[in-house]
Formats: C-alpha cells, structure tokens, sequence
C-alpha cells in the first residue's frame, strides 16, 4: 500500500476527531487499525511526519498515552492519491479508494472524472495515440450479439462486429457490409448473399460462407436464444463456395436484407469457442481487456473498409456512489464554448404490465384506467422545460395521437367493445371510472422503475395520481440489467421503462417484439409472446415497404388500445464536444460514430499530451 492509503485509513478509523485536533492513543493501538506491527507502524508513522500530514507526540512507560495530531484534511490526501491514480490509468483502484469514503467526501472526489471524459491525444515513442473515453453507469451483462440488450453493450457490439448488410439512416437503406451483393427469388423464401474478400478476423483468419452459416445454426438450432424469433423465418442455410450463402426459408420474408442489418445479425467466427465477455468479430475495434471497471477496444488496423482514426476507446465503469451527469458535465470546457449536437433519441419511455403475474393488471379496464392516470400531456405539464415532448407511439416520426372516442386498432386477441371516453372529462374521472369497473380490490402494487432520477421522479407525480382515486402503488428501483438478465421484476406488477432504437424504426419495432430480451417481452406471458410473433412473421412476408411499416405501426397501435403498451415521452440528448473534434456525428444507441470521428491536433501540442473535452451522456 502506499503511504497515503495508509494515512486515508487511519484517518477514517477516527471519524469523530477533527483536524488538528488532539488524539490520545498508542503506537500498539494505531498497528491494530493498519493491521501491521509496531515496527512498520513507527515506519508510517516517519512518512505521515515526513510529509506534514500528521503531529505526533509520543510518550514512553507502561500507561501513558501518546498524542497524534491528524494535520491535513482526509478529502485533501484522498484527492491527490485519487487522481495519481487516474493519471496512471489505474481505474480500479481509484474506484476502491472512492468506494471506501464517505458519501459526501466520495461526491466531491468523483468531480475530478470530468477531466477525464473526452479524447486525448498522447505522443510517445509509439507515436500518436488519440483515446477516447466515455463514462457508463451500467455493468455489461454480455457482449454476445444474440443476447446483449442493453443500449450500451449494443454500442460495444456494433464496434466489435460487422453484419452482412448495414443500414444507411440518411438514405434509409440498406446498404452492401460483409456481403457485396445480395438477391433474392420473386416470392421471397430464398436469398443468397456474397461475401466480400480478404476480410479478416481480430484472430486473423478470413472470414468465410460457413462463418455466416455457423452464426446462424447457433441461433436458430438452440430453442433458448433469445434472438431465434426473430429469425424465425429460417429454415436451412446452404454454401455455395467459401464467399456465397444461402437462406432457405420457410415463409416469404421481404425484410430479410434489413433483418441481416440487426446487431443480433453480427457475424462470429466459427473457429472460436464464442466468450459472452471476450467476443471476436471483424469489426474496426478489436476487445483488448474487459474488466468490471475498464473495458478497452483497440483499433483494428487491417479492418477492411479502412482503419479507423480514434486508436483506442476506453469504456469507465462508474462507480454506484449516487454519482449525476452534472459532476461529469460541470466546467468541463473552461476555455470556450463546445460545440453541441442534439440526438434525437429513437424508442422512448413508456408503462406497461407484468403479464407473467396474476393481478388485476389482467383486467382490460385496469390496464385503462392506469392509461389515464399515465396522461402525456399532463406529465409534460408537470415538468416543463425538459428535453421531452408527449409521445403516443414510439416511433419518433410517428407520434400519431388518438382522439378520444377514436377506435385506433383491433385488438390482437379480440375486437374492443367498450369506445374511448368522451374528452369532455378529466382523465382523473375517466381513470376512476374504468378503476372502479376493474378487479383491482385495494391491494398495494408495485411499480418496478428503471434507475434513474427523472423515471422516479416522473413515477412519483404517477404515484400521487393513483392515490387520489383510491389505487395504491409502492415503487421499486431497479436496473434493466437486472431486469432482463435475472428477472427482477418478477414480482412487480407494473413496469416503467423506456426503449431505444437505432435509427432503423421499423426494424426497432420488430426487435421489441421478438426479441426476447427486450424489457416489454419479459414483461409479456407466453400468450402475447405468441401472438406477437405471428404477428411479425406476417408483416414481413408483406413486400412493399411502406405497407410493411404501416401495418408495424398498426400492430403497435393495437397494443396501445389494449393498454399493454403505455407510451409517456421521447426524449432528446445532447453531446457537447471540443471544436477540434471534426466530424462528430450521433449514430444509434447515443454513441458517436468511431467509424468517421477524427481530431485536428493543436500546432503547438505535437510533443505533449493534449485533452479534447467531450460529453457523451451517460449509457
């Protein structure tokens, strides 16, 4: 340990004696808190004098007490221990010495992250490195393409691996990826890819036909992947020769090449045992090193449609200390104004039912009533001036809004009977209404809310509606990793959380339903799961595009009409970024495009280490 771990120690051993305040104590008793013997704890106590940190008085024969004087402020050694430690890229043990401290001591070391965040562009020996590092306030459960769910292990998924196709938001099409080319029979049921040549592996080998045929055999022969639905067209794949393959299908599926664009689609070696933590793809990074508190991607230099410019991207695992985006955010461009990107998030956050649990979320009327007191437009009135607006479906050019006494779709199972209220009530009343024409008997719900504080603040105002019609609802906080990885909220009864799409809407809609690790999936019984996929197997055999989206959003309306699907907002982010960063663009998942971000170099900064702050919300 070094000595200043020692003296923070020490010092948080006497919480209650303040600076320069008198402590009477042994050499015998301060060896007991280190865990050392008297000898090395006279050795500590030479380094603590040696560098002022302590006044030490000490006092011989059988009783006598000596006096310790503790002379600089815990927060003060901390902090320069702190960031030596981020300095030398030693994150690990920065964490544990953060973790270690108080609350409010923790907070104010955690300022000194916001330095950190950004490119920096170092010149060695090596020559010039630019390093990008972005904060993430969530664990990465897994980097396996058919299982990652959350948006921040997609956005590792989508650097680590390339897909067969790719899809252009500008233009908004698909366009050629590992394969050059692609074709398909008139009716739909049979479509050949071709593969580009000479692209490698992280591991050097040159991708092959049945490397594609193995990613997919490894989804659609194992009856637990979450991603096989939506597959579930295939019936065999063939190979040609070592660069032409093959999907058979079973029914006509025309979204097939948009479909080979989706991240669950990323194409894995077959030679290589896949590691859910560790994966190998073709992609322009490479995974060098994946701990709990550090995950690395270096650049692939060989990467076949060219080298990126960013040499390394560090991902930081913050510490759960109640940490907020402002500490990151606060006087990180000291020297001018950044220049700003709006990211218009795809998806959005909405409510819906634990299915899976018996409750009076069963009951149609229920699930109305919950629609009503879930009001848009009231929330957004509730907390004005944020970066929301109302949504009514989750597909940011399509936020149709119904009005009342407006039949907006069919219900799957069955046609609704009951019309809408008339609007010439409030939502309060038309909610209490349909409550008291509910199951729901006065028990106390509870209400599983993604971590966060504007979601807990929004379910707050949410909770207080319910208790002025008499529904009572107790909320639980909890994180979506846990929520689709381990089934947290299995005991819940209501669900708010939000969906994020990237800029492929209409293959966003299909993903959230049948994918099943999508949090609205395992929120559903096996019931709707069911009739959810035959749903999407049908609208993708339809073959002009426009239809196709037309009858996705017709699906999601029904679900909004059935109240299984309870939009609330969309919402917007914001990156802000130093003017030396060129070609800054937001791609999906929230993250800047590695692929085309580069960094125009101060003249003067050619032989030192110079810092491009950047502010990429928190994953």
């Amino acid at each position: 340990m070094e000595v200043a771990d020692h003296y923070i120690q020490l010092r948080m051993t006497f919480p209650n004696v303040h600076d320069e305040e008198e402590l009477h104590t042994t050499i015998g008793e301060l060896a007991q808190h280190l865990c050392c013997t008297m000898r090395n704890m006279n050795l500590i106590m030479n380094k603590f004098m040696d560098n002022n940190w302590i006044r030490w008085n000490p006092k011989r024969g059988r009783g006598k007490k000596s006096v310790l004087v503790f002379c600089v402020p815990l927060l003060e050694v901390a902090r320069e221990r702190f960031d030596r430690l981020l300095q030398g890229n030693r994150l690990e043990e920065a964490y544990e010495l953060a973790a270690r401290l108080p609350f409010s001591l923790r907070e104010m070391l955690m300022q000194g992250l916001q330095d950190q965040f950004g490119l920096r562009s170092d010149q060695g020996a090596m020559g010039r490195i630019d390093t990008l590092r972005i904060p993430q306030n969530f664990p990465f459960e897994t980097l396996d393409p058919t299982q990652a769910a959350m948006w921040g292990e997609v956005g590792i998924v989508a650097e680590v691996f390339d897909r067969l196709v790719r899809y252009n938001a500008e233009r908004q099409m698909c366009e050629p990826s590992l394969a050059v080319a692609w074709e398909s029979n008139p009716e739909g049921t049979e479509w050949t890819f071709y593969l580009h040549k000479g692209v490698l592996f992280h591991h050097g080998r040159v991708l092959e036909a049945d490397d594609v045929k193995f990613t997919f055999e490894r989804i659609i022969l194992d009856i637990d992947n979450p991603c096989r639905p939506l597959f579930g067209t295939i019936a065999k794949i063939e190979t040609f020769d070592t660069l032409t393959v093959r999907f058979v299908l079973h029914s006509p599926n025309f979204m097939f090449p948009d479909l080979m664009s989706s991240m669950c689609a990323s194409i894995l070696p077959r030679d290589v045992e896949p590691d859910r933590m560790h994966p190998i793809g073709t992609g322009p990074y490479r995974l060098t090193r994946n701990h709990p508190r550090l995950l690395v991607l270096d650049v692939f230099p060989t990467y076949f449609r060219g080298r990126a410019y960013i040499d390394r991207v560090e991902v930081w695992q913050l510490p759960q200390s109640g940490l907020i985006e402002s500490v990151i955010k606060q006087d990180l461009f000291p020297d001018g104004q950044p220049h700003a990107v709006q990211h218009e998030v795809q998806g959005g956050v909405y409510m819906t039912f634990n299915m899976r649990k018996e409750g009076p979320q069963q009951d149609i009327y229920f699930r109305r009533a919950v629609q009503q007191l879930l009001n848009q437009q009231e929330m957004m009135d509730a907390f004005p001036g944020t970066s929301t607006q109302p949504a009514y479906s989750l597909v940011r050019e399509h936020f149709w809004k119904p009005t009342d006494g407006e039949i907006v779709g069919c219900s799957i199972q069955q046609k609704r009977t009951e019309p809408l209220e008339s609007n010439t009530r409030t939502s309060l009343i038309r909610a209490e209404e349909l409550l008291k024409r509910s199951s729901y008997a006065g028990q106390t719900l509870r209400l599983w809310v993604e971590d966060g504080k504007k979601m807990e603040t929004d379910m707050l105002w949410f909770v207080q509606r319910c208790e002025q019609i008499g529904l009572h609802v107790t909320i639980v906080p909890g994180d979506p990793v846990s929520a689709v990885y381990h089934d947290e909220f299995g005991s819940c009864d209501l669900v708010y959380t939000g969906e994020v799409f990237d800029e492929h809407a209409m293959l966003g809609l299909l993903t959230m339903y049948t994918f099943q690790n999508t949090l609205f999936l395992v929120a559903m019984d096996d019931v709707w799961k069911r009739e959810l996929d035959q749903e999407c197997r049908r609208i993708v055999g339809i073959q002009d595009g426009g239809e196709r989206l037309a009858a996705l959003l017709e699906l999601e309306a029904r679900l909004v009409d059935e109240a299984l699907l309870l939009p609330a907002y969309s919402f917007r982010e914001e990156h802000a970024y130093h003017p030396s960063l060129r070609d800054y663009k937001v791609v999906g998942f929230g993250m800047p495009d590695l692929r085309r971000l580069w960094v125009k170099r101060k003249p003067d900064a050619e032989n030192e280490e110079t810092s491009y702050p950047a502010y990429i919300p928190l994953w």
